[in-house]
């Protein structure tokens, strides 16, 4: 997912432009296997007294062309394929804009996906992962484990959209569910269809509650386990009336994939709400 800011004197045609950011993007798909549509760029151009550069320091002689390209990229691509960038890009500038190899200045800084959004307020990790698990889900049984970005965004996919299909791969047949005993629909269940009844239906039942929202707070990683933290908004069948309840489900991880699920929750608040 990298990100390209390319700055360069004022005053070049948007023929000379389009070719300097075509030899750009083409070389990082080339080199750093960059998806083809993974193509996001902004051009600056500057007067000559706003370019300030040595002639001469490692490198040059540089000319009143200087230009400059800066990469900030999600992933670390390695030394090796960094130096081959680095070539490919000087040959595709000089053989198409003409830009001689002696006025390339690159620069390439590393920014975790976690620090990119591409629309929509979505973290890019959801996304990274999302597309990993849609490819996987054309070739089913192909993966025997997952990654925790991944089992992350399948957990969030499947308490606010009530939505099994990224994470049903991830599950043992035989994963456990323990509910505290105390809650109108507490107990330990096993296997898959107890995790879907259990997981993507309103708890209890329409008997319990009238309407149950959740929303994801956050998924924290701990030690073997994936920890959600939930805010449900939930309409009682006995009053009718709105209420809040905050709780966690404990999910153990082993070898890339979900075994057991623990909830955790004030079993009082949600006794008195559900009368």
């Amino acid at each position: 997912m990298p990100f390209v800011d390319i700055s360069l004197a004022r005053g070049k045609s948007p023929e000379y432009l389009r070719a300097v950011s075509r030899a750009v993007h083409d070389a990082l798909v080339a080199e750093l296997r960059m998806k083809p549509d993974d193509d996001f760029q902004l051009i600056h151009q500057h007067n000559q007294d706003e370019m300030v550069f040595h002639r001469t320091f490692r490198g040059g002689p540089r000319s009143d062309d200087w230009l400059v390209v800066r990469v900030t990229d999600g992933l670390d691509r390695g030394k090796r394929a960094k130096r081959r960038f680095y070539r490919t890009l000087v040959r595709l500038l000089q053989e198409g804009p003409g830009v001689r190899p002696e006025d390339v200045f690159v620069m390439m800084t590393r920014s975790g996906p976690e620090d990119f959004s591409f629309a929509g307020g979505v973290i890019a990790t959801d996304v990274g992962a999302a597309e990993t698990l849609d490819a996987a889900a054309e070739n089913p049984g192909a993966r025997a484990a997952y990654t925790t970005a991944e089992m992350t965004y399948a957990l969030t996919d499947l308490f606010e959209r009530r939505d099994l299909s990224r994470i049903r791969p991830m599950l043992r047949g035989d994963i456990v569910l323990s509910l505290p005993s105390s809650l109108p629909y507490g107990g330990e269940f096993t296997g898959l269809e107890w995790f879907e009844k259990l997981l993507t239906g309103t708890p209890g039942g329409d008997e319990v509650f009238e309407s149950f929202t959740i929303h994801v707070d956050q998924v924290i990683e701990a030690d073997g386990h994936l920890v959600v933290q939930l805010t449900n908004t939930v309409v009682p069948k006995a009053t009718g009336k709105p209420g809040v309840i905050r709780n966690l489900w404990l999910f153990e991880v082993t070898a890339g994939r979900f075994t057991s699920a623990r909830l955790y929750a004030d079993t009082a608040a949600v006794a008195g709400l559900a009368g």
